[in-house]
This record gives structure tokens, C-alpha cells and sequence, in this order.
């Protein structure tokens, strides 16, 4: 019969393989979540739930729809091929036939479902999970009441019962602590970050004002120097050069020095819109330059409280990021939309693309994915939004394209 201690088995059988991830590989590639998963479906597999006499079931679509969720769509797919294979090691029957119409049918409503899951929120990837798991709980049940095999119809109903509760309280407690998993370790990387951004910030309130004004003086020779009327053209371009160079020098003195304010300052309740929109019209014709076309698709206004100054200095770097990604000809989108008390600003390239281990550094000192730069850049804008209780996220595909998206909190209009 069926017993709470074979549940609470079962149940571990899933959640080790999660705590073991996310206490020694949670850096590493997600693939390696998805190798666990692929080890816990085969435990559940290999001890699955006796209800009754002949009357057994396991826990192995759990396993098997977080390698989808949390471990991409390449490793789903070898996990739905480790169930198939394993399946069929255990004997070719009728189950056999249930298991591979059962996760093959599923298997493409996660797949529908499997952006959508990335971008949603704790409360809405319960849904998605819930809603796939009965999905699949009741093929398998469809499948095992219409077979031909014997089936005792006084169990029945407890199978029926036990088989969905089961499953359904196991992806529920699952996810949930797969999410608060991660956001304790996203919280750890914040607060690193934020340490990070405050060293960066007191070495350069001491040094940056102390740099500029020997900066500013051999500025004020160069250009005594080209209005001189014996200069050759070769002296010309090489103070050209110079200008340029201490120009770059300047303005990273400036970034250093809006790292090193500790909040921000003149804020006043500001259109969200407009201000992308004004930066897109500064920044349109370095994009026809760089032959890349921007789509906006900005309708509604959003209003928010920030410096107008600081915040258009967000928009200008990463929208101009993301025309400098564009290799060839190619397109930036950037759209807005309503989260609840929030607004999110969508700005999407189709260039290079990064990795998710880039992405991870993105906002680290001194950290560029150009050939040139500093990385202060982006390492400001962070700044700038986390100080405004908001937040930056970056999804990215190598050699597809990158989508920087700004949360900020809306106010009262």
C-alpha cells in the first residue's frame, strides 16, 4: 500500500539533485542541473510508488519538466529520450506505448510554454508548472484507464487521487525552492556587486578630481598648439589624436565619478517615454552609420521618479551597446509595457549575442565585451537603476541577439 514515508523517498529522490546544483554548480553551465535531473528520473524510475499489489507509479515527471524549465530545451529533449530508452529497457508493454504518447504530447505544450516561463515571476511560473503537470498527469492516467491491461477498479479512485496530489504538491514545493534558491544566490551576486561598485566608488571619489586638473591643462596646450601656424599636418593629426585620447580619459574620469556618488540626486517625476524617445532621436544617426535601423514601438506614458540626466545616460549606453553589437546591417527594437507597479523598457538587438557567462559579469568592474572600453559604462547604469529600485535584466543567444530590459516603479500620475 501506499505510505507518506515512499512519498517522502520520492520527494528527496527529486529535491537532493536540486540542492546539490545550487549549492556546488549554480555558476556553472545549466546543462549540468539537467545532468541531475536526467540522475533523478532514472532513481524515480528505478523505486517508483506502490499503491496497491501491480499498481505502481513514479515521481519521473518532475525531474523531467524542470530539465525543460531550468536546463534549456537541448537537455528536455535528452531527458525525454532517456525516459523513452529506459522505458523500453524495463519492458516492451503497454506502458511503454502510454510513456512515449504521454511525454511526446506534453512534451510540445513545455516547449510552447518554455519562454514564456523565463520572463514570468514566482506566481506565474507556479501556474505554468501546475498547469503542465496536470496536463501530463492526466495522459498517463487517460492512458493507463483505457488500456487494455487489468486494472483494479476498486483502486481506482485512490490511484487516481494519489497519482495528481502527488504530483502536483511535488512540482508546487519543487519550484518553489528552485526559485527562492535562486533568488538568495542572485541577492549574493547584488550584494558583491553592489561591495564591488563601492570600492570602485571610493578609490575614485580620491583619485579622479586629482586626475582631471593636469588633464585639463595639457587639453588647454593641445589646442594652443594646433593654432600654431608653423605646425606640420602630421603635428595636426597627432594632437587630433591626443585631444581624442585625454576627450576618452575625461570621460572616464566622469564615470568614475558617478560611481562614487553614494544616491542619486535631483530626482523629479519624469515621462519614462519620453526620455527614451529623446535619446533615440540623439541616437539615430549613429545608427545609420553603423547601418542599423531602429523600431520603436513606444506608445503609452510611464511615469517614474529619477534624474533626467542619469537616466538618459542609461539609455544612450545601452542603446548604444547594442548598435555597436550589430557586426553587419541589422535592427534595435525597443519597446515599453506595464508590470503590475512597474515599467519595463525593452531594447532588443540582433547582433553577436553573448553567453550566459558574459551576461553573469555584465556590470563588473572594468569588465567590456568590446574590443575597446572600460566597462564603466555599463557598470554605471546599473548603478543608476538599482539606486532608483529597479532592476536590469539580460537575456542573450550567441549569434542571435542580446534584450536588455529596464524595470523601474511607476508613480502616481
Amino acid at each position: 500500500m501506499f505510505s507518506f514515508d515512499n512519498y517522502l523517498f520520492a520527494l528527496l529522490v527529486v529535491l537532493v539533485p536540486v540542492f546539490v546544483y545550487y549549492s556546488f554548480f549554480y555558476k556553472r553551465d545549466r546543462s549540468i542541473f539537467g545532468l541531475f535531473c536526467c540522475v533523478s528520473i532514472i532513481l524515480s524510475m528505478t523505486y517508483p510508488l506502490e499503491l496497491a499489489t501491480g499498481h505502481i507509479y513514479d515521481l519521473r515527471t518532475i525531474p523531467w519538466l524542470l530539465t525543460f524549465l531550468y536546463g534549456g530545451l537541448n537537455m528536455g529533449l535528452a531527458a525525454t529520450a532517456l525516459i523513452f530508452v529506459y522505458r523500453l529497457i524495463i519492458g516492451v508493454d503497454i506502458g511503454l506505448l502510454i510513456t512515449i504518447f504521454t511525454y511526446l504530447t506534453s512534451g510540445i505544450s513545455v516547449v510552447l510554454f518554455l519562454k514564456k516561463y523565463q520572463k514570468v515571476d514566482l506566481k506565474q511560473k507556479l501556474k505554468i508548472s501546475f498547469f503542465l503537470t496536470i496536463f501530463n498527469t492526466v495522459l498517463v492516467l487517460m492512458g493507463i484507464i483505457y488500456s487494455p491491461a487489468n486494472f483494479n477498479l476498486t483502486v481506482l479512485p485512490t490511484f487516481v487521487a494519489y497519482f495528481i496530489l502527488s504530483h502536483l504538491v511535488t512540482i508546487l514545493i519543487v519550484v518553489y525552492i528552485i526559485e527562492t534558491l535562486q533568488e538568495k544566490e542572485q541577492n549574493k551576486s547584488k550584494l558583491q556587486q553592489a561591495e564591488k561598485i563601492k570600492i570602485v566608488g571610493e578609490i575614485a571619489a580620491s583619485v579622479a578630481h586629482e586626475v582631471r586638473n593636469p588633464l585639463t591643462v595639457v587639453k588647454g596646450f593641445i589646442h594652443i598648439f594646433k593654432n600654431e601656424k608653423n605646425i606640420t599636418r602630421d603635428q595636426i593629426v597627432s594632437l587630433e589624436l591626443m585631444d581624442s585620447e585625454l576627450q576618452r580619459a575625461e570621460k572616464i574620469i566622469h564615470d568614475y565619478l558617478s560611481l562614487a556618488k553614494s544616491k542619486p540626486t535631483d530626482l523629479e517625476k519624469l515621462d519614462m517615454i519620453e526620455i527614451v524617445k529623446n535619446v533615440v532621436g540623439v541616437m539615430e544617426s549613429y545608427a545609420l552609420l553603423n547601418g542599423v535601423n531602429i523600431v520603436t514601438n513606444l506608445q503609452d506614458s510611464h511615469y517614474i521618479t529619477a534624474n533626467r540626466s542619469e537616466l538618459s545616460q542609461v539609455f544612450l549606453n545601452i542603446i548604444k551597446n547594442g548598435i555597436e553589437s550589430i557586426e553587419n546591417k541589422g535592427s534595435l527594437t525597443i519597446s515599453a509595457r506595464k508590470l503590475g507597479n512597474y515599467v519595463e523598457v525593452n531594447i532588443t538587438d540582433n547582433g553577436k549575442g553573448m553567453s550566459d557567462e558574459e551576461i553573469k559579469r555584465l556590470g563588473s568592474p572594468f569588465y567590456t565585451t568590446k574590443d575597446q572600453g572600460t566597462g564603466l559604462g555599463t557598470m554605471v547604469c546599473y548603478k543608476i537603476i538599482d539606486s532608483l529600485k529597479g532592476e536590469i535584466k539580460v537575456n542573450s543567444t550567441i549569434n542571435e541577439g542580446t534584450t536588455f530590459s529596464v524595470i523601474l516603479p511607476l508613480v502616481e500620475q
